[in-house]
């Protein structure tokens, strides 16, 4: 099954992801070794940094393109950015900004939207409600991975049911984070809370873009088909501009709730 990953750092040179085009290329080989297809370059993207780079990515991604061709690599590479929830993206959307530069594939639905790691910032449900507004799908990258909603499980809930779609990082099913975050990971598969799974590759090795590890792990846990969607059918329908679907029912001695109801 061919792989498609929304959220990556393979861009060179643009964070804290690939250093240089001899990483990239490294990044890519192992995308490739791994079965992934296509990959969405998301570099970091903070609104409140005066020089966020926006504009720099789609050329990027088109040079990194030929750069491919010439490699004889075929992999397919599309622009998108991992945008932070901050004041500057509540004022980006406010005050009209270019939506469609923050989208995944630039299609103008699908926001790839990242929190800081130990908290949730008080205003995080306004700037995803003001993104709906705008006629966006926010997606919620690793929400496994910030402690408050680990340990808040209500919160992720309540965003589902609000229309926001959760990532879970490839890395957290594989333990890569630690204990908490691969138990909240699976918790929100189980629950069927979250409809996709990306690498949030950053090298080549200890967060490398290869999803084959996690992809045998959800079929072990969840089945064939759960890991198709995961993995295949809802990131390229992302990626498409189409809507995920959710998850089959997960076999019957794995369907116990794994996250505490809220009191």
């Amino acid at each position: 099954m061919p792989f498609v990953d929304i959220h990556s750092h393979i861009l060179p040179g643009f964070d804290d992801g690939a250093r240089d085009d001899r990483e990239f290329l490294e990044m890519v080989d192992r995308a490739l070794a791994g079965g992934t297809v296509r990959i969405a370059a998301t570099p970091h993207c903070d609104l409140e940094d005066p020089l966020p780079r926006l504009e720099y990515i789609p050329a990027e991604v088109d040079r990194c393109r030929g750069f491919l061709r010439l490699q004889g690599r075929e992999l397919d590479l599309v622009p998108g950015v991992e945008v932070r929830v901050n004041a500057g993206l509540y004022r980006w959307v406010k005050e009209g900004g270019d939506i469609e530069r923050l989208t995944l594939a630039g299609n103008g639905r699908y926001l790839l939207a990242d929190l800081p790691l130990a908290d949730l910032p008080a205003a995080t449900a306004d700037i995803l409600f003001l993104l709906q507004l705008r006629g966006l799908v926010p997606i919620l990258a690793h929400p496994e991975r910030n402690r408050h909603l680990a340990s808040h499980p209500e919160r992720v809930r309540e965003m589902v049911e609000r229309g926001i779609i959760i990532q879970v990082n490839s890395g957290s099913l594989e333990g890569i984070y630690g204990k908490a975050a691969r138990r909240a990971a699976f918790a929100l598969l189980g629950e069927g809370l979250a409809r996709l799974v990306a690498s949030d590759a950053h090298d080549p090795a200890g967060r490398s873009p290869d999803l084959s590890a996690a992809h045998g792990i959800i079929v072990r846990r969840l089945g064939e088909e759960a890991a198709r969607l995961l993995l295949g059918h809802n990131p390229a329908a992302v990626l498409a501009g189409e809507d995920p679907v959710a998850l089959p029912a997960a076999p019957p001695r794995r369907a116990r709730r794994l996250l505490p109801r809220s009191r």
